[in-house]
């Protein structure tokens, strides 16, 4: 549910996104770009001093990326920090996206399906999971 709101902090303020409050899939995406930002560059995008400083930098200063970095993996990283939730890429655009589905081609849905549904399958048997992937 889109509409999902929690006044109080469900995690870190590094994964928070500008309001504070958790606000369903659009809080969810920016998580997803800030942490793809510390895989990338192995910081936090809005990293401060303290945590007034953490918080100003993420309300205040643009995103931060580097001249010559790849420009695919560049508009993953600016949809998914994009501070408007509105204008925030969506996890479905995410897995579309060029720089995830790469040369391979997009991931079939139904190999998303199988992951989740693996044990259900095969029941207890974890030793037959893997050859359903």
């Amino acid at each position: 549910d889109d509409n999902d709101e929690l006044r109080r902090s469900p995690g870190t303020l590094f994964l928070l996104h500008l309001s504070l409050t958790y606000r369903g899939k659009a809080a969810d995406t920016w998580a997803v770009g800030v942490t793809l930002y510390c895989l990338v560059f192995g910081q936090y995008p809005f990293l401060g001093d303290t945590l007034q400083d953490t918080y100003d930098k993420i309300v205040n200063n643009p995103l931060s990326l580097p001249d010559g970095m790849n420009p695919l993996l560049k508009n993953v990283l600016e949809g998914l920090l994009c501070k408007d939730p509105i204008h925030r890429m969506t996890l479905e655009a995410v897995a579309e996206h060029a720089w995830v589905i790469g040369e391979d081609g997009p991931i079939p849905h139904y190999l998303c399906w199988c992951k989740r549904n693996r044990l259900q399958m095969v029941g207890s048997d974890e030793s037959q999971a893997d050859t359903l992937i």
